[in-house]
């Protein structure tokens, strides 16, 4: 099962950096929706890189010569126009939401589908809604509200490939 880290600008770089040593996740997605610094960029890419396949948020892409240090580009649901951009040249992970986004993302490598479970202000959607997407892509990683092992043990019971996650990651213990 596929374990993709999602960075937040409100943990530091060695947070970061100690809690990717510490879970190894197959896939981590460099993710700053606040503020443009190239030069962390390159330092979380030089550093994960080492660990993991690596990927940049299209809403942290602010310099397209970046996309040269990353296996690929995660494209959030409000930009699946711009899958095809990238197809073919990257690895494709769209964000989706519900049935209709799944099918304007069939052409990504992987989707994510969110939220399974409840998230911040968010309801979750359910294992079962999750199967259901599962059965529209041949690979769905869950997403949304996924904060323990019992949960993460959920996710394996589906046919998602994998699970993604912000706070699992970040959580201490």
């Amino acid at each position: 099962m596929i374990k993709y880290m999602i960075t937040d600008p409100k943990y530091s770089l060695k947070e970061t950096f100690e809690a990717i040593k510490k879970h190894k996740p197959e896939f981590i997605c460099y993710r700053n929706k606040e503020y443009f610094d190239e030069n962390e960029i390159l330092q979380f890419a030089n550093f994960a890189k080492k660990y993991s396949k690596i990927f940049i948020n299209f809403d942290s892409l602010k310099n397209e010569k970046l996309l040269e240090m990353f296996d690929g580009v995660h494209i959030p649901s409000s930009k699946l126009n711009f899958i095809k951009e990238f197809k073919n040249k990257k690895i494709v992970i769209a964000s989706t939401h519900n049935p209709l986004e799944v099918k304007k993302a069939s052409v990504a490598d992987f989707i994510t589908f969110s939220p399974i479970f409840q998230s911040k202000n968010r309801c979750g959607l359910g294992i079962h809604v999750l199967n259901h997407i599962c059965n529209l892509h041949p690979k769905v990683i869950a997403l949304g509200g996924i904060v323990s092992q019992d949960q993460v043990k959920e996710i394996k019971k589906t046919k998602a490939v994998g699970f993604g996650s912000i706070r699992y990651f970040y959580k201490r213990s």
